[in-house]
């Protein structure tokens, strides 16, 4: 892993594909913790202490996973171990997220084979229909990301459960983020990526303008509506101990697991 070229390519496209992050005699033991708490039910969230303070935080454990037993807190400690290895810290260090650094929250899901897409392109932080986004945000000026995601994959190609995320979206967002929050472009739903494709395309497009390239623009449009197409140019294929940092501002789509169950472990900065 070139800690450095990992790093430009986060910077620029707002994601990375890590490999082998977690070594191989680690894998089979996040697929053994995944299924543990798993209920059958496709998708449903597991939520686990994202660090050994947390442990003695009461407000913590309305959010984690019951019923709360030892193998539970041994299960987060070692999810929280992984952090600590070469790899996973100097990748984080470099990165320097500033006050992102410490992990927020460690949580698993898994999708079970379906031909059903697990989430449409969308972006994570679209203000969720606030109608004063800079109140709903603390007055945040749109600047960086609120999470940086680090989401590990079990065995995922294309067709069968793949991540896709568009890049340099996140910046786009951004852009969107600060004119929202200054008054200078009126709220409107940027949840989907057609929403800001739309947005962008249309009767705001000269202010966007003064905050991006004319090329960047375009460049989203364009890849934007060949994304909504297919999704074919953007899948990112992993294999398991690999891992794909992204920018929750991005746009990005969870494909249908056609083949086989998709088993993912997602770390928040």
């Amino acid at each position: 892993m070139v800690i450095d070229k990992v790093v430009t390519e986060y910077k620029q496209k707002g994601f990375t594909v890590i490999k082998g992050l977690i070594d191989p005699q680690d894998v089979s033991k996040f697929v053994e913790i995944a299924k543990r708490y798993d209920s059958g039910m496709s998708n449903e969230n597991i939520s686990y202490f994202s660090s050994a303070v947390r442990f003695f935080d009461p407000r913590v454990y309305k959010h984690i996973y019951k019923p709360i037993t030892p193998k539970l807190y041994q299960d987060s400690y070692f999810l929280i171990s992984q952090t600590y290895r070469p790899k996973f810290k100097s990748l984080i260090d470099t990165l320097g997220f500033q006050g992102f650094r410490s992990i927020s929250r460690i949580d698993s899901y898994v999708s079970y084979k379906s031909d059903k897409n697990i989430v449409g392109w969308h972006c994570d932080q679209a203000f969720g229909g606030a109608t004063h986004p800079a109140e709903f945000f603390g007055g945040t000026s749109g600047i960086m990301s609120l999470n940086n995601v680090n989401k590990l994959f079990i065995h995922v190609k294309y067709q069968n459960g793949c991540f896709s995320y568009l890049p340099y979206s996140h910046k786009i967002n951004i852009a969107i983020r600060k004119l929202i929050n200054e008054g200078i472009v009126a709220y409107k739903p940027i949840l989907l990526l057609q929403d800001a494709v739309n947005l962008v395309k249309g009767e705001y497009y000269n202010e966007l303008l003064n905050v991006c390239s004319k090329e960047s623009l375009e460049n989203f449009i364009d890849s934007g509506e060949e994304a909504l197409r297919s999704d074919k140019d953007f899948v990112l294929e992993c294999k398991a101990g690999d891992a794909i940092l992204f920018n929750d501002l991005g746009f990005h789509k969870g494909t249908a697991p056609q083949k086989s169950e998709r088993i993912v472990f997602r770390y928040f900065y």
